[in-house]
């Protein structure tokens, strides 16, 4: 990783570090059941951090299991995509930065897809990291607790086959 790149992603490890610990401060007594990266590559390189809870989203999961398309909720598959959907979690983007402050990303040499793969791998590579830290440790966390790293416009299995490449834990494996 060049100078450029390893600037970057000290500056967004400082970033969830400082984010999460701040964020899990001023919620005392919540435990949490996911913790993601939810990203829009293409458009800046936003990175967005959101965590959820175990009981919203069994409400809002009641809410969808009894409104007009209530029959996709009661399978495996409509639960879990509701389940692992940010967008219905209780903090979705708690905080949010852009990765990049270059917006052309003029430091690659490289085509739009390969800048999309080298943000999403870095990414994950910087999840990994946090799980070792102890501001990740001090998330208040259900045993089953989850970690995405997707961009907005992918499933969440995505995440589960990236970080599943660097790590071997129940914790990037979505159930």
């Amino acid at each position: 990783m060049d100078k450029y790149n390893q600037a970057s992603a000290d500056k967004i490890m400082l970033f969830v570090k400082n984010e999460v610990s701040q964020f899990v401060n001023a919620h005392p007594g919540e435990v949490f059941s996911a913790f993601a990266f939810d990203c829009h590559i293409r458009e800046g390189v936003e990175l967005n951090l959101c965590l959820t809870t175990h009981s919203h989203l069994n409400d809002i999961l009641h809410y969808y299991q009894t409104g007009a398309r209530r029959a996709y909720y009661q399978s495996d598959e409509g639960i879990l995509s509701l389940k692992y959907n940010t967008g219905d979690w209780q903090y979705q983007c708690f905080s949010s930065m852009n990765c990049v402050e270059d917006p052309d990303y003029s430091y690659f040499e490289i085509n739009e897809e390969q800048k999309y793969q080298y943000w999403l791998s870095l990414l994950a590579q910087l999840m990994i990291e946090f799980l070792q830290t102890p501001e990740y440790e001090a998330i208040p966390k259900y045993q089953d607790f989850k970690v995405l790293v997707y961009d907005h416009d992918e499933e969440p299995e995505n995440s589960e086959v990236r970080l599943s490449a660097l790590l071997d834990s129940p914790v990037v494996q979505l159930n």
